[in-house]
């Protein structure tokens, strides 16, 4: 038995060499069995595109008249190929606004075009054109392309503004635990100017040494492992991504950048209002960046360096609250401009419970206890042979607290608040913290 015709009902917009793509393993199958395993394969593959709200494949006898042949009927009803977001969102720190205009099938290839922007309080702002398309050279595997414009005010904590114009081709496969990218991008670092100088800068010399373009060319590849059973409020499952970034191919920015992350979750106890008695996680980020080439010498630019604190990472510690900062005698902001490093790592164990008020309990807001430790530094304390253990000691901060956690469709809310138990003198600590974000740890 095999596939004679295919006729397909309600495609006004999908061509034909979409359904084609996931049809080929049911056309080389010989007998009913495999056909029907095979076209329901092929019925996945179809939903996972999104861009159908009903299939329907009805196998049939033969136009032909033959009787080891048999027709198909594949009936589809499209989904809409525009859609409009519209929203806000905040991280603690600052407020934004964002759009985003999504054409799905537009051009009838399962391809995705989407157009966004976020405007922040600050002044910061994105505006960003992706085009996303499936089966890139017959393979289950996406061809991903981005251009973007973006300016990040960071003059609150840094004394700074970064200009970025550039753009991504990447490789992925439907699952997303692989994805390989080539990034190209234009850089420049705009230094605060004083309100009544103009021609004046309102900056650390750490911060002036930066001011000047630069041209970042870089391969990167992401491995992602996920089996967790939500993305904002996990309970169950675990986490394992890793990444890392060569730059220096072309232009003028040289670096290895490499970062691991990890969660693991435990569930325990009768499911109340939807989620376990108590759940218990545990999640951790490791990351490094070295120059190397003609920029050896030279710690990494600022734009490729980390920065730790915040609600969603090391709690009880404001964003870019932790690390190297320059003195408050430089001329920056009134604590001193972070810097950010070369090196990070940060940690945290919690546990969660249903909230004792009932409404928010049914609501899906929970409770939860908190531990965090992390250290944001340089190679220079790292690589010192005789005091290298003592300076990782010395310089990881510890806090704990408790708080309430809500995970909803737009991402995690988080209210906290954090004892410290061990900081710096220059850190920048923030007890009481909302946060608003797709990742955690």
């Amino acid at each position: 038995m095999r596939i004679g015709k295919v006729f397909i009902k309600g495609n006004k917009r999908t061509r034909t060499e979409v359904f084609e793509n996931e049809l080929q393993d049911a056309y080389q199958a010989d007998r009913i069995g495999y056909i029907v395993r095979d076209l329901e394969e092929a019925v996945r593959e179809l939903k996972a595109l999104d861009i159908f709200d009903s299939i329907r494949i009805d196998l049939d006898k033969a136009s032909s008249g033959k009787r080891d042949e048999t027709d198909l009927t594949i009936t589809v009803e499209e989904k809409s190929w525009r859609s409009l977001h519209l929203g806000a969102t905040t991280d603690g720190n600052e407020e934004a606004a964002e759009s985003s205009l999504t054409l799905s099938n537009a051009l009838g290839t399962a391809e995705k075009i989407t157009f966004g922007a976020t405007y922040a309080r600050s002044g910061s702002n994105t505006e960003r054109a992706t085009f996303q398309k499936p089966r890139f050279l017959g393979l289950p595997l996406y061809l991903s392309a981005t251009a973007a414009n973006e300016l990040h005010s960071h003059e609150y904590l840094s004394s700074y503004s970064e200009k970025i114009r550039g753009g991504s081709i990447s490789v992925s496969d439907y699952a997303g635990i692989h994805d390989l990218s080539l990034n190209v991008g234009w850089r420049d670092i705009i230094p605060r100017r004083d309100s009544k100088i103009p021609t004046a800068f309102r900056a650390s010399p750490s911060i002036l040494s930066e001011a000047l373009p630069s041209t970042k060319t870089s391969i990167k590849y992401v491995f992602k492992d996920d089996d967790r059973d939500s993305v904002v409020y996990p309970t169950l499952g675990g986490l394992f991504q890793y990444s890392t970034e060569v730059s220096g191919f072309l232009g003028d920015v040289k670096f290895v950048k490499a970062e691991v992350a990890g969660q693991k979750h435990y569930a325990f106890g009768p499911v109340l209002f939807g989620l376990p008695i108590l759940n218990f996680s545990f999640t951790y980020h490791l990351g490094a960046v070295k120059s190397y080439g003609s920029d050896e010498n030279r710690p990494a630019r600022i734009s490729d360096r980390f920065f730790l604190g915040g609600p969603m990472s090391l709690r009880g510690f404001n964003h870019k609250g932790v690390g190297p900062r320059a003195s408050p005698r430089d001329g920056g902001v009134a604590a001193g401009d972070s810097l950010g490093g070369e090196l990070s790592y940060n940690g945290s164990a919690s546990v969660g419970f249903p909230c004792p008020m009932p409404l928010l309990a049914m609501l899906g807001i929970r409770g939860q206890f908190f531990a965090n430790a992390g250290n944001l530094t340089t190679w220079g304390r790292l690589l010192d042979e005789k005091k290298w253990m003592k300076n990782l000691a010395d310089d990881t901060r510890v806090s704990v607290g408790m708080g309430l956690v809500w995970g909803t469709r737009i991402g995690r809310l988080e209210a906290n608040y954090s004892w410290i138990l061990k900081s710096h003198a220059h850190d920048n600590i923030k007890r009481a913290q909302l946060g608003l974000g797709m990742t955690f740890s």
